[in-house]
């Protein structure tokens, strides 16, 4: 009797994680592309954001349609029209991938190893069609994670217009206030290069005279230094340094 009622148990449980597993599958399949769609406007928020045109009633979609994106070349700077598509989804995976851009340990400040072959930028334009804003991605490592945000230029291509961090986990109240606004707001108008062209944007503690230098987290130290490590990377010539010299020479 014992053998029957345990068998029966074993086979409600069964019957229900069957039955469990198959609405929980049913829900994901259904609401992806909601996700996706979400994830999406999330993205899009956050390039507007960096460019430092997003508003409280900008309709974002709207917005983003005048936005031109382009895929750039990362071994040699160049730079086609084309669209993000999955990039975003896929950044571990095509940095990995047969074609991807591999570091050597002097290259790599960013400790990220690989970077993908092409990466999407995004190009505001102002009403007499010349470049106001450039938006590129960057990544890198902090203090517990990787930091993804955008970092956004002014059309002299030197100062900042903005920088933001969508996705982290840093330690929050601590490294994790790389998202507050006030500490962002430091960013707008700093240089990122020296005048021999090098990458001249530090993060030091009292930073916030120096036309190059940003104030650092308050107990972050280090995941101050992933940021600063980071821009340092991405606004170099192994990062978008080629492609930002061949748009200061007239490039498209």
């Amino acid at each position: 009797m014992r053998r029957e009622s345990d068998l029966r148990t074993f086979l409600t449980a069964l019957v229900l994680a069957v039955v469990c597993s198959f609405f929980v599958a049913g829900a994901n399949v259904l609401l992806k592309p909601r996700q996706d769609m979400n994830r999406e406007l999330e993205r899009k928020k956050n390039i507007l954001l960096a460019a430092g045109v997003l508003k409280s009633d900008t309709d974002i979609n709207k917005a983003f349609d005048s936005v031109e994106t382009y895929l750039v070349d990362m071994k040699t700077g160049k730079a086609e029209k084309g669209e993000a598509g999955k990039y975003f989804e896929s950044i571990r995976r095509l940095a990995a991938s047969s074609d991807a851009v591999h570091l050597s340990k002097q290259q790599d400040v960013a400790v990220i190893k690989s970077i993908p072959a092409k990466i999407p930028v995004f190009i505001l334009r102002g009403a007499d069609g010349k470049i106001a804003k450039v938006v590129m991605p960057i990544y890198g490592s902090g203090l517990w994670s990787t930091m993804y945000g955008f970092m956004a230029l002014n059309s002299d291509l030197n100062s900042v217009s903005g920088i933001t961090f969508y996705d982290h986990g840093e330690t929050p109240g601590l490294g994790g206030e790389i998202d507050n606004p006030l500490w962002k707001a430091q960013w707008i108008n700093k240089k990122i290069y020296g005048n021999d062209g090098s990458v001249a944007l530090s993060i030091v503690k009292g930073g916030t005279h120096g036309e190059s230098q940003v104030d650092s987290l308050s107990g972050a130290t280090m995941t101050s230094r992933g940021v600063e490590n980071t821009v340092r990377f991405w606004m170099g010539q192994d990062g978008f340094g080629k492609y930002l010299n061949s748009l200061k020479q007239g490039g498209a």
